[in-house]
């Protein structure tokens, strides 16, 4: 973005009513969006402002948004001998990064996603994807990925990367 882009025309605001709670529901005012395209193309354009806020942005512009859980969900895997691929609810495949797995206090899986910029939950579909890659020993659970073995760590805010983001 321009840093011109930041600030809005006057008379208006980037500030919404858009909602998208931890189950991946989006409404406005309280009204459930349930059009699918629409659904899709807001999946596909959530992203971070400069300012580190949430926002939907697209190549015609950018708003505020307010989120409840992970920003991205994991939908699949497809575990190769070199690692594993995820596909991502803004549609998206990228290489999984082994070593930012944790698991949450809801008991689900997280990531980085967008090189760090977005932690990714992964769904019950994703998770079970990943059964294959699993291992068990009298020190824990432990999941093998192209080759690296890692524990993946319970923390109290799984939203919070394990790597800081890169500047933009």
């Amino acid at each position: 973005m321009e840093p011109g882009a930041f600030i809005p025309p006057p008379g208006f605001s980037r500030e919404t009513t858009i909602h998208r709670d931890a189950d991946g529901r989006w409404t406005q005012d309280g009204i459930p969006l349930e059009h699918a395209n629409l659904v899709r193309a807001f999946d596909r354009w959530v992203d971070r402002a400069e300012d580190g806020r949430l926002c939907l942005k697209n190549d015609l512009g950018w708003a505020y948004i307010t989120l409840d859980g992970a920003p991205l969900f994991v939908r699949s895997v497809l575990l190769d001998g070199a690692g594993a691929t995820l596909r991502l609810s803004d549609d998206r495949e990228e290489r999984l990064d082994p070593h930012t797995l944790r698991i949450g206090p809801d008991g689900a899986l997280y990531c980085d996603a967008r090189a760090g910029l977005l932690p990714a939950r992964f769904d019950r579909h994703a998770q079970a994807q990943l059964a294959d890659a699993l291992e068990e020993d009298a020190r824990g659970v432990h999941i093998t990925i192209g080759g690296v073995r890692v524990t993946p760590r319970s923390v109290a805010d799984p939203l919070a990367p394990v790597r800081p983001a890169p500047r933009m």
